[in-house]
């Protein structure tokens, strides 16, 4: 079978299936290190586990929080495909690759510490490779005709490549300002705002 080559649609299931339990497998992952933890409290109270342990909790929010959004993009992307290519498979893998990688980069980042720009890139880093990663599965889709619904406007652009923008500027505010940590991940919050600025903007244009 060509590189061109269409599935089926039960193949279709399978990915969407496999995809799903690998992501529920790394979210879990996120917070066994907190379990572990607090399993181990020693002598050491409630309070103290969570102030001691107060940035891994943050870093583990985060990191639940991001990939929960990885895969309610995912869902939604994978909601309009009718079917998928060899292509678009082998993609998914390197965008499950990211997300599984996740875990390990937030606990790389909890053990160097808050202000470490090596750990804070490599977290950045492959948040934005799994974003990234997603637009190139959703144009596989759109140029094998595999992509159901009215076509791609200027707006839906827009609107699908404002979030990996921002998370480009909370990489080099965060390398700029390492003792921010992984706050500027906030900086997310915007895109809604930013793209209903960039439409209503588009839509006087046209």
């Amino acid at each position: 079978m060509s590189d061109g080559d269409v599935r089926t649609e039960r193949g279709l299931e399978r990915l969407i299936f496999f995809t799903d339990a690998v992501v529920a497998i790394a979210i879990t992952l996120v917070v066994l290190p907190l379990v572990d933890e607090a399993k181990d409290l020693d002598k050491r109270s409630v309070a103290e586990f969570l102030s001691d342990d107060s940035a891994a909790l943050i870093a583990a929010a985060i990191s639940f929080a991001v990939i929960g959004a990885f895969w309610r993009d995912h869902h939604r992307l994978f909601e309009r495909a009718t079917g998928y290519t060899p292509t678009l498979m082998r993609v998914n893998l390197l965008w499950l690759a990211g997300v599984v990688f996740l875990p390990v980069a937030t606990v790389l980042y909890v053990s160097a510490g808050r202000g470490d720009r090596v750990a804070i890139a490599v977290y950045l880093g492959t948040v934005s490779a799994v974003m990234f990663l997603s637009r190139i599965e959703e144009g596989i889709l759109v140029r094998a005709g595999l992509r159901s619904g009215p076509p791609l406007t200027h707006t839906d652009l827009w609107i699908e490549t404002t979030p990996l923008l921002l998370i480009v500027v909370a990489l080099v505010l965060a390398l700029a300002v390492p003792s921010l940590g992984l706050w500027p991940v906030l900086i997310l919050l915007l895109s809604r705002p930013v793209i209903r600025l960039a439409a209503t903007i588009m839509d006087r244009r046209s």
